[in-house]
């Protein structure tokens, strides 16, 4: 498949030169006839503050081009990535969105469905710490990653082409296309990405009895993204319009991992070791399709639409371990330990929605109604080879089933009065969950309805004075993978395990803030969480260490956070400033009496400068000072990334060269203490990677103007994309 796809790019590589070429020539004959339309003003800047959410402009970023989601989300302003692919905005707990969906993703399989979506498909991503009721309750805060649509009439499109390098080269290609005419809307693009990368890994794990366990592994991974979509928009008429959009990530990612682990008996004596190599191939699609219907069912506002949703989230994984045991000279024990794993997923999720709004009271009412249904199918097998035969591994092979029904419906009222904006709204959720075990026989069921006020009041005490008070009651619901009991063989010292038991979480949040002139944004927050979802880590028989996920009592979090965006040179430097503290405390005093408590801070400083002549340059740093997320106890991170882009060919084409963590400085340093087990642990992901991008317009680049006439479509990619 590599080499294919070596193929496949050489070809689109060439067939896009002589695209420039050609285009080139043309664009230069447009040029000289119709020089003015081609003149650009200005271009939007990458963050954009609002006194409802923050919106980053990724096309607009040097740093961003050629690279992935989960780079651009992760440096982003005000974003912590805690590390195990979980989020936090602003001291929040995150639910993130891809064009207003929940994968209902989490940890790695998030992570991994991050990386494989190339960052040239962004249009922007936005920053909603006080998402209204009509986004579904998960989560205390939303981050929405909106795809690219062009709007331009007639027929146009793009190229993209880059190539960097870590340790390991990687590159990038794609091509969007799209027609458009006063009614109709067609549109489609590709995109292609391989990369390697490597993670190193060391451990360092005290036991209760007396005895050390150190680990270190060194692992590569070699990933070929296909990212496609392809939709139509269609204005039926002047009041009601209709659209389907199918797109879609296709994964291949093989890896390799040598593992080595070495147990200390006595503090000066030095035990028999073990390495396990392991390699594996994960195969990943995930198709998803949308189709709405729109209809104004007046002119005074009130407006009808139903939208219809699936994703499948199809995954494929196969591994095989060999573990070899030595004693500490470095001679074999015994004959190698031979395991094979066979762990594919197959994930749905399909919803419908409706959605009604209309004036009310010299206000806007909005209403609706959902239904979304999930199916989670995990048969894990496990084998282990036995006098050269392979045969099941019964303690750790699991056939295990998740369904999840959620059936919602909310109201949310909005009014000025005065210098008073005001927004309330509830929404109740009841939720049908189903684990069953096909290899215990065994099925849990659980039934609950949860109702989630919201409530947004801001004084707008003059048009550049804002304050606000907002109140958001939420749920965390656990990733699918977290309900399966099933084992991950990482060595002989340790595992990963799910519970069927565990609970999702509640919490409420209180926010105050002040915004000065869109350009100074202050707030202080309050957080209180119940059942806190998290992960811990027990010893299990012998030296075997399993991490699994617990339901803990309770967590508070207090967090203050400034965010100011100043002009140093007017219209050629701008500087976006955020800073965050934050105290955060987690309480159980049951069986797992753990009571960790840490004051944090947070730094980001995101430098744009307009050169002059097409010419644009990035720069950002970001610290993250000690922090405590249950039973981790993280240590100071920092970075700096740097990037540069130049406008040619009469700005229709872009070349962007950038370099992330300029300093080979981001690493994961932290600490656990759980259940007699004490721990410390250094993870490096590769951070530094040197991008080289490209990127071409070509077509008709021009918006026509389209009357009086009110089209549909524009306000439903408005709602969708929710502006």
């Amino acid at each position: 498949m590599r080499l294919l796809s070596a193929k496949v790019m050489m070809m689109f590589l060439l067939f896009m030169g002589g695209i420039c070429r050609q285009s080139a020539k043309a664009q230069d004959t447009l040029h000289k006839q119709e020089l003015q339309a081609v003149t650009v003003n200005g271009v939007k800047p990458y963050i954009v503050m609002r006194t409802d959410k923050i919106i980053l402009n990724v096309a607009e970023s040097p740093i961003a081009a050629g690279g992935d989601a989960l780079q651009v989300l992760s440096h982003a302003p005000g974003v912590i990535d805690q590390g195990n692919g979980n989020f936090e905005l602003r001291g929040k707990r995150v639910a993130v969105l891809i064009d207003g969906q929940d994968s209902r993703l989490s940890g790695e399989a998030l992570k991994d469905w991050l990386a494989a979506m190339p960052a040239n498909s962004i249009d922007k991503i936005e920053l909603i710490s006080n998402p209204p009721a009509r986004y579904d309750a998960r989560g205390a805060a939303v981050i929405n990653i909106i795809s690219t649509r062009n709007r331009n009439f007639g027929a146009n499109g793009t190229v993209n082409a880059g190539i960097g390098a870590g340790q390991y080269t990687r590159y990038n290609a794609g091509m969007g296309l799209n027609y458009r005419n006063e009614r109709v809307n067609v549109y489609g693009n590709y995109d292609y990405s391989y990369n390697k990368q490597y993670y190193r890994e060391q451990s360092v794990r005290q036991l209760n009895n007396n005895r050390n366990i150190a680990e270190s592994s060194w692992e590569t991974r070699e990933r070929n993204n296909h990212s496609f979509k392809a939709g139509a928009d269609y204005d039926i008429n002047a009041r009601s319009a209709a659209g389907i959009v199918l797109k879609g990530l296709l994964n291949y990612r093989y890896r390799k991992v040598d593992t080595r682990s070495v147990m200390d008996r006595h503090p000066q004596t030095v035990d028999s070791f073990s390495t396990v190599n392991t390699t594996g191939d994960l195969l990943l699609f995930n198709p998803s399709i949308n189709a709405y219907y729109r209809l104004d069912l007046d002119t005074t506002g009130k407006q009808l639409t139903v939208n219809a949703d699936y994703f499948h989230y199809d995954k494929s994984w196969n591994d095989d371990y060999i573990t070899n045991f030595y004693e500490p000279h470095g001679s074999k024990l015994r004959e190698p330990y031979l395991l094979q794993d066979n762990s594919p997923a197959d994930n749905m999720i399909s919803s419908v929605a409706a959605d009604y709004t209309q004036p009310l009271w010299k206000g806007k009412l909005e209403a609706g109604v959902k239904a979304t249904i999930t199916t989670t199918d995990n048969d894990i097998q496990w084998r282990q080879q036995r006098e050269k035969q392979w045969v099941i591994d019964s303690g750790k092979t699991n056939h295990f089933v998740y369904r999840e029904n959620i059936y919602a419906a909310y109201a949310n009222y909005s009014r000025t009065l005065g210098k008073f904006d005001l927004q309330a709204g509830l929404r109740a959720e009841h939720t049908h969950m189903e684990g069953e075990s096909l290899t215990l026989n065994k099925i849990n069921t659980r039934d609950q309805l949860d109702l989630f006020p919201s409530f947004v009041a801001m004084y707008n005490q003059s048009a550049k004075h804002h304050y606000g008070f907002s109140y958001r009651k939420s749920i965390e619901r656990f990733s699918f993978n977290i309900v399966n009991p099933f084992v991950t063989y990482v060595s002989q010292y340790f595992y990963y395990q799910g519970n069927p038991n565990i609970r999702p979480s509640i919490g409420h949040a209180f926010e105050l803030s002040y915004t000065y002139n869109d350009e100074l944004f202050t707030t202080l927050s309050y957080q209180r969480y119940s059942r806190v979802l998290t992960d811990i880590y027990r010893q299990d028989t012998g030296n075997v260490v399993i991490s699994t996920y617990v339901n803990l009592r309770s967590a508070y979090a207090v967090n203050a956070s400034i965010i100011h965006t100043k002009s140093v040179i007017k219209d050629v430097w701008n500087m976006t400033s955020t800073v965050m503290a934050t105290y955060a405390k987690y309480i159980e005093r049951g069986p797992y009496r753990l009571t960790n408590a840490s004051v944090g801070m947070y730094a980001n400083v995101s430098n744009s400068i307009m050169i002059g002549k097409g010419l644009t340059a990035e720069l950002s740093a970001t610290y993250t000072s000690p922090m405590a997320y249950g039973v981790y106890k993280m240590k100071a991170r920092y970075y700096i990334d740097a990037g540069i882009a130049k406008n040619i060919l009469h700005n229709a084409g872009r070349v962007s060269l950038n370099v992330t963590d300029i300093f080979n400085t981001y690493t994961n340093k932290y600490d656990i203490s759980s259940f007699g087990v004490i721990s410390s642990f250094n993870d490096k992901e590769e951070s530094r990677f040197v991008k080289l991008a490209f990127s071409y317009k070509f077509g008709n680049q021009r918006v026509k103007a389209a009357g009086n006439r009110k089209t549909g479509i524009e306000k439903e990619r408005a709602r969708m994309e929710g502006n």
